[in-house]
Parts: C-alpha cells; structure tokens; sequence
C-alpha cells in the first residue's frame, strides 16, 4: 500500500497523541491560516498562510518527519529538537505582534541643595 492509498484516519490511528487542525479566519486582517500540532502543550507543527490544496496529503507528508506514533516511548519538546535545535518553532499570534517594552522608570536625582 502506497502512501497515497492511505487514508488520513488509517495514519493517525496510531498517533499518540491526537491530531489537532485548526483553521483561524480573521475578516478584518483578511488572514486565514491553518496550523497543525498535536496538543495544547506542544508548539505546532506546521503553519500554512494558505489552505493546502490536497489537506490529507500535507498532514500525511507531516507524519514522518515527527515523532507521534505509539513505537515512541515518549513524546516530548525534546523530541522535536534536531541537533539542539527546534525543529518545530511555536507559532506567535498575530494579534501580538507588535512587541510591546516594559517602560522603567527614570530615578531621578535632585542636587542636595535643592532639597
């Protein structure tokens, strides 16, 4: 059986942990976005600013290159390092993009003789 031949249900039977697609439509920035991951505790897989053509072959193609079948003993963000490094990079909202910097406060020191 090719990969093609397999279904998207038939491969995730055997994932440890379950699979989650979520689709993020955002009228008023005009974003839709679809992004993979597994669970809450994760970062996501894989980020696609456009609607694959073909979803069951993308996340079938996602598959193998992640850990998330029950042969694995465990799951972890380790596990998804390659060499130290990530090879998954969690994804930032949209909506908190613009960094925002904690303002300290300016000690000001006034001359003895003024006080």
């Amino acid at each position: 059986m090719t990969q093609e031949n397999i279904s998207l249900s038939e491969s995730l039977k055997d994932c440890k942990y379950p699979l989650k697609i979520v689709f993020t439509i955002d009228r008023k920035k005009n974003i839709h976005c679809l992004t993979v991951s597994y669970s809450e505790s994760f970062p996501a897989i894989a980020r696609y600013e456009e609607v694959p053509n073909d979803l069951t072959q993308a996340v079938l193609d996602l598959l193998p290159e992640f850990d998330i079948s029950h042969k694995n003993k465990e799951l972890s963000k380790r596990n998804l390092r390659n060499n130290g490094e990530r090879k998954v990079k969690p994804i930032e909202s949209t909506s908190g993009t613009n960094k925002q910097t904690k303002k300290t406060p300016k000690k000001v020191k006034f001359a003895k003789s003024l006080i």
